[in-house]
């Protein structure tokens, strides 16, 4: 250990080199890091959402979509607005359906674009519709939609945040330091490590916003963490040595207490890749990166700074401004032996608690687009599409199914072939014959009908010849489904058709939307909101129906999504709780080679996680089913270097003091700084996060702000209890301990 400290001060001139050329690298590599706002993209591997998703992109070339309601408009007005849309640049089609879509001087207009939904050229149309509508009271909703405002949102959140956590950083830090030059160099060092974990996202391809913001809290917080440790160790040292010496001397002692830090977070983060969710891979990986650059900038960076800036440290040394909390620290370990029993059962409450939250599982969701979509609702209902693919060809089957359906109380209306009328009596789907397509004509009022009735009986003759090769059938006998019927006429005759075109132009559109080269598809509209107990349950039902339809079928929507990531949420609860357990308590485990103080340790923070989760048990209001994932993996990895800080400082002191009690007191004090700064900073970025920033980010953000607050108070408050408490245990589940008894017996059996 000496030979590297040793090793790493003396190359403090390369170390910077290399730090500057990586981080100027890194800065240049930000420019080509896309990041994604469509949440949908991470459905989990194999599931309904993805696998539809996958499939309606091939099949029918989906491009982005929106939906607008424009309120206070004539019907007259309406109309012209939506040829005008339909004319704006990155607009494919704007369709009103005056029948359904107008209502109490409302239209709600469906926008098909020309780029695909998070594209730089949806955004921009978008934006371009935006604009052209802001003279009207008009209101966006939609995936194309959710993606823009997502990304405007966030951008807005980011500038807010971050003023909010700067603020903190300089607040925390300028209370919590020695000397005001401090602050400089755990600015650079935390600025290195940002930009280094950010500039290689590029690994990626593509990072999610959600990841990106969080990954810049967690790293603000335990790059300072860790330097905060190595800053106060190479002050002590700088008393009684030179710089290059102390910064060594530091470095020894404080790598042990970082290094453990720094594996148990990694270690709950990497838990984040067992999850099926593959946001939690790309989480997982990119928030474990920013640990280990923040690792490396206080290793290797941070020393050669302290050594160039010892004399400027020294020179603008302050007074103290944090309190000496010794005093504090011997009241409240009075109390021990009643505050460990108090913790423990309100752990065991709070844990029982987890067991009927209620949790959200709708990753998706931008402010602006929540307020749209429920004044939407006000006026048409909720519309929350559900998208069914199934194999191509079956009309009667497709009829079916649409029949089932429709038959739930929850869905509005439906969309596809087989539920397409041309006349009040006849679908697309259906077949007819000659004299069934000679009445068809009549009812669908073309011009000319004795005319185009011949017409229809040859082309339908016609196609019949193409399909067989032969004529010989009596055309009574023949039938063909409509729309293929009015597809040939389409094609074959269309200079018959004068103004009627238009009509079947519509029809033949209809097909292209709801029919691709094998498989189709049918829309249908759930009246309820896309993660409630009804569309989920329906999506349960529908799979078990569909079995009976179909060997192969595919579903998509909101509510799909949030089904398959309800499914998928236990099992990977399970694993990353699992493994996240295990990898810490065998970290903790060669850390203080004690068998006992690894738990006392998990337990201290596990009762933090739950008593944080109990929060939204006691005010009936629902968890992200992503924050809870993420902020247990971050509380428990990233907290607990708390507990080690206190715990490594406590057996230090027990060489020093005899009274137990005193030196627990006095470890206290000595680690407040370092638990305060770190804590506070989590805390306040967490809030700040749940504060200003939307959908999932700020639902995170409020569990990151409580799960850093609750893990700061128990390690204070009550972890030294608790070790005080089981100190004589713990002293006999040393392995030092246990190897020493094992040696007398067997010198005694050997006697």
């Amino acid at each position: 250990m000496k030979k590297f400290t040793e090793f790493v001060v003396k190359n403090k001139w390369v170390f910077i080199g290399v730090f500057a050329a990586l981080a100027i690298a890194a800065t240049v590599m930000l420019f080509f890091n896309p990041i994604i706002y469509d949440l949908t993209v991470f459905a989990p591997k194999n599931s309904n959402t993805d696998k539809s998703l996958e499939l309606m992109k091939e099949q029918f070339d989906d491009k982005g979509s929106a939906i607008v309601m424009v309120k206070n408009i004539s019907l007259e007005r309406a109309e012209e607005l939506a040829e005008e849309l339909s004319e704006i640049d990155g607009v494919a089609a704007a369709v009103l359906d005056a029948t359904n879509n107008y209502k109490s001087n409302c239209a709600l207009y469906n926008i098909m674009l020309e780029d695909y939904d998070s594209t730089d050229g949806a955004n921009k149309t978008i934006k371009t519709l935006i604009e052209y509508l802001s003279g009207e009271e008009a209101y966006f909703s939609g995936q194309s939609a959710m993606s823009y405002y997502t990304r405007l949102e966030t951008v807005e959140s980011i500038i807010k945040i971050g003023a909010v956590i700067a603020v903190a950083i300089m607040a925390m830090l300028l209370f919590t330091s020695q000397t005001y030059f401090e602050l400089l160099i755990m600015l650079i060092v935390f600025a290195v490590s940002i930009v280094l974990n950010m500039g290689t996202n590029f690994v990626f391809g593509g990072i999610s916003y959600v990841s990106n913001l969080v990954a810049l809290v967690l790293q603000l917080a335990l790059s300072i963490d860790y330097s905060v440790i190595l800053l106060h160790r190479f002050m002590e040292e700088y008393e009684i040595d030179d710089a290059e010496t102390a910064a060594a001397t530091a470095l020894a002692k404080g790598i042990p207490e970082i290094l453990s830090s720094s594996l148990t977070t990694i270690a709950g983060l990497f838990a984040l890749i067992l999850m099926t969710l593959p946001i939690g891979a790309e989480m997982g990986l990119s928030l474990a990166k920013g640990i280990v650059a923040s690792l490396l900038s206080v290793l290797f960076l941070m020393p050669a700074l302290l050594v160039i800036m010892a004399n400027p440290l020294v020179k603008s040394r302050h007074k103290r401004f944090v309190p000496d909390i010794t005093k504090a620290a011997k009241v409240i370990l009075k109390g021990r032996k009643v505050i460990m029993p108090a913790f423990l059962i309100l752990t065991v409450l709070a844990g029982a608690g987890q067991f009927y939250n209620q949790y959200s599982y709708n990753i998706n969701g931008a402010a602006r687009i929540i307020n749209s979509n429920n004044k939407i609702a006000e006026v048409f209902g909720v519309q929350n599409s559900l998208v069914v693919v199934v194999p191509k060809g079956d009309y009667n089957k497709e009829k079916e199914l649409i029949d089932f359906v429709m038959g739930k109380e929850i869905i509005n209306n439906v969309n596809g072939i087989a539920s397409i009328k041309v006349t009040d009596n006849l679908y697309l789907s259906d077949k007819v014959s000659a004299g069934e397509i000679i009445r068809l004509v009549y009812e669908m009022g073309f011009d000319q009908s004795g005319l185009m009735a011949t017409v229809f009986v040859n082309a339908i003759f016609e196609t019949h010849r193409k399909q067989t090769g032969s004529t010989n059938i009596p055309l009574s006998d023949y039938k063909m489904t409509v729309v293929d019927f009015l597809e040939a006429v389409y094609n074959d005759y269309y200079d018959y058709l004068g103004e009627n075109a238009a009509q079947l132009e519509l029809l033949i559109a209809a097909r292209k939307n709801f029919e691709g080269e094998r498989y189709s598809r049918i829309i249908f509209n759930i009246n309820s909101d896309v993660e409630s107990p009804e569309s989920l349950e329906l999506i349960g039902e529908l799979e078990d129906e569909l079995k009976q339809f179909y060997p192969e079928f595919y579903l998509a929507g909101e509510s799909v999504a949030c089904y398959d990531m309800a499914v998928a949420f236990p099992k990977d609860n399970l694993k990353v709780s699992l493994f996240t357990t295990i990898f810490v308590l065998i970290i903790l485990l060669f850390n203080f080679r004690n068998f006992l103080f690894p738990i006392i340790l998990m337990t201290a923070i596990q009762g933090g996680i739950w008593i944080n989760f109990a929060i939204p048990f006691v005010s009936g209001s629902p968890v992200s089913f992503i924050g809870y994932l993420l902020i247990c993996g971050i509380q428990m990895g990233a907290t607990i270097d708390y507990g080690i800080v206190l715990a490594s400082r406590y057996n230090s002191e027990k060489l020093n003091y005899a009274d137990r009690a005193e030196a627990m007191a006095v470890a206290e004090n000595a680690v407040f700084p370092t638990i305060i700064t770190s804590g506070s900073i989590l805390t306040i970025a967490g809030f700040a996060m749940g504060i200003l920033g939307a959908g999932v980010v700020g639902k995170m953000g409020l569990l990151l702000g409580g799960g850093a607050l609750s893990s700061v108070l128990i390690v204070l408050l009550v972890l030294p209890s608790m070790l005080l408490v089981l100190d004589k245990i713990s002293d006999k589940a040393g392995l030092a301990y246990i190897k020493e008894k094992i040696a007398q017996k067997r010198k005694k059996n050997n006697a």
